[in-house]
């Protein structure tokens, strides 16, 4: 006797397929929202993000679904889905939870990270000290992936999870206040700093390094809210 195979479930190659859309619509929308494109309660309008990344609204409402997870997005009470605020206050708090843990990363992770590694960071920094402009979104993912490249060194994936959740809770925060050009020296240098502890397996100055980074974060945005 022969059974017949269950459709119950997609065929490997379209589960594969659905998931690449979904992870491309995330992606997409991830990246809108940290562009600063949109701002805080801003309602996401389907259509026309579906437009724009060129994709069906069935895996953008999969992105949806999951950055509402992250709390980034949020469902009010008539069904809209905008752009979750955030407080000063909250803002302050993240950084704190930052210092700490990426302070700690650092530390551990010098002599983790490969010199080849490393030494592609400290290219791409030299690269954007030289440049006239920095609005690329090559340039605007070098910080975040040298952070999660050191959290992930660390050896402790719940670690390197929640130091890439508060990355983009802070960039959320900053796009409004930090475009990259207006402190690209500051930014080059602290970033090289950091490197270089790392290149020479220096941990505690690495720790000290990446401390300095994000305090120098927050004093901006602290003296850019002032001006308001």
């Amino acid at each position: 006797m022969h059974l017949r195979a269950s459709n119950s479930t997609a065929p490997p190659i379209e589960s594969a397929h659905l998931h690449s859309l979904a992870h491309r619509a995330y992606e997409g929308l991830l990246g809108i929202l940290l562009s600063g494109e949109l701002r805080p309660n801003d309602v996401i309008i389907e259509r026309r993000i579906a437009e724009q990344l060129g994709i069906s609204r069935t895996p953008l409402r999969e992105a949806i679904r999951r950055l509402e997870g992250e709390k980034l997005l949020q469902r009010q009470p008539g069904g809209a889905i905008v752009i979750s605020p955030m407080s000063v206050e909250d803002f302050l708090n993240i950084l704190s939870v930052r210092r700490l843990l990426e302070g700690a990363a650092a530390r551990k992770a010098a002599g983790s990270i490969s010199k080849q590694e490393l030494l592609g960071f400290r290219k791409r920094i030299a690269a954007l000290a030289r440049e006239q402009e920095s609005g690329s979104r090559v340039v605007q993912d070098l910080g975040p992936d040298l952070h999660l490249c050191i959290a992930r060194a660390a050896g402790n994936q719940v670690l390197a999870s929640v130091i890439e959740d508060m990355g983009k809770r802070t960039r959320l925060f900053t796009r409004r206040f930090m475009p990259i050009f207006q402190r690209r020296t500051q930014y080059c240098e602290e970033h090289m700093a950091l490197i270089d502890a790392l290149l020479e397996n220096d941990g505690e100055r690495a720790r000290s390094a990446m401390e300095r980074h994000i305090d120098s974060i927050r004093a901006y945005v602290l003296d850019k809210l002032a001006a308001f």
